[in-house]
């Protein structure tokens, strides 16, 4: 396992990142606790989750499983989407996150998170009130270093240049999706990130699946699949035929190659150096076992030559809009 600094911090994680979203709910506690530990064996000292994540099983059965383990893990958990029916058990607001924060830290039995997330914007709280509240949370010693996920780079920049203007903790680290098929954030965020050495942790690498080349246009979803399961997030920003025809080139292109489509694509972006590590959400011990192999592929020129002939820079599947006017450089080359 190799591993990188996150961003401008002096802390150290592993290439990949376990991530738990599936453990608690679609995978059990004893297959969960299996997949942690391996990881662990492997070298991987980074491990993310949320408090949505099962409504809360999640924490508790990552806290569960690091018993006696925790210092030696770089632990990630978020906040903002909704815990219960009351109005305010979701969002960025004061009242809200530093409940949310006592809450996680019961949940997974620890005193300090590592990386403390905002999930997702809130348009309803100001960036000075979530911004000043994460402030204090480092400084009372229950969150190490503060991040934002799925946020705009534009948002990020907003966010930075305020913790700046107020000498407030200032954002470690974003975490956006990014794959093959969803390259959107090499035009803005990934070079943001460049230019102010912030750590980058993306999820999906295998576009929940889809990368797997498991489906096709017109063909019923495979039994056991998160598409035929209805997921909610699978349906939004996946399930399309395009993505699908990208997938089976890709598959076609990795059989000459003699790798895994799957170990193909994740160990594409780890190739991005902008990166700092890139999150897998296995839902069993076969699929983690998968995972670890995008370790054995090298990503060569030739190689990014194809991807970018699949999906362009920037773009993604179904949909271009580069400007030419602002090259892209989200792949660091």
């Amino acid at each position: 396992m190799k591993y990188r600094l996150l961003g401008r911090t002096g802390v150290s994680v592993s290439e990949i990142c376990l991530g738990t979203m599936m453990f608690g709910g679609p995978t059990d506690e004893a297959e969960s606790t299996r997949i942690i530990h391996a990881g662990l064996d492997a070298g991987i000292n980074f491990l993310d989750t949320a408090d949505m994540y099962s409504t809360g099983k999640s924490e508790e059965v990552t806290g569960r499983a690091l018993k006696g383990k925790r210092d030696h893990v770089i632990l990630a958990t978020k906040a903002c989407n909704a815990m219960g029916p009351d109005r305010n058990q979701q969002g960025l607001s004061r009242r809200w996150l530093m409940r949310a924060l006592d809450d996680s830290l019961r949940r997974l039995g620890t005193d300090y998170i590592d990386l403390y997330y905002v999930h997702k914007p809130d348009p309803h709280t100001p960036w000075e009130e979530t911004l000043r509240t994460l402030d204090d949370m480092v400084r009372s010693g229950k969150v190490r270093y503060t991040a934002c996920s799925n946020h705009r780079a534009w948002k990020v920049c907003e966010a930075l240049g305020i913790s700046d203007q107020h000498g407030w903790e200032k954002f470690a680290c974003v975490q956006p999706l990014y794959n093959i098929v969803n390259r959107d954030v090499e035009v803005e965020l990934l070079p943001l990130c460049q230019a102010k050495q912030l750590g980058v942790v993306t999820y999906s690498p295998l576009a929940r699946g889809v990368l797997t080349g498991k489906y096709r246009a017109g063909e019923p979803f495979p039994e056991g699949s998160r598409a035929a399961r209805n997921d909610k997030r699978m349906k939004e920003a996946e399930l399309r035929d395009e993505s699908f025809a990208v997938a089976q080139q890709l598959t076609a292109y990795c059989e000459q190659k003699g790798c895994a489509t799957s170990a193909f694509a994740l160990a594409w972006c780890v190739a991005n150096p902008i990166l700092t590590s890139v999150i897998v959400g296995p839902r069993t011990f076969a699929q983690f076992e998968d995972n670890l192999r995008g370790d054995d592929v090298t990503i060569t020129a030739e190689d990014e030559a194809f991807v970018d002939s699949l999906v362009p820079a920037g773009e993604h599947s179904g949909k271009g809009f580069q400007d030419p006017a602002y090259p892209v450089t989200g792949r660091g080359r």
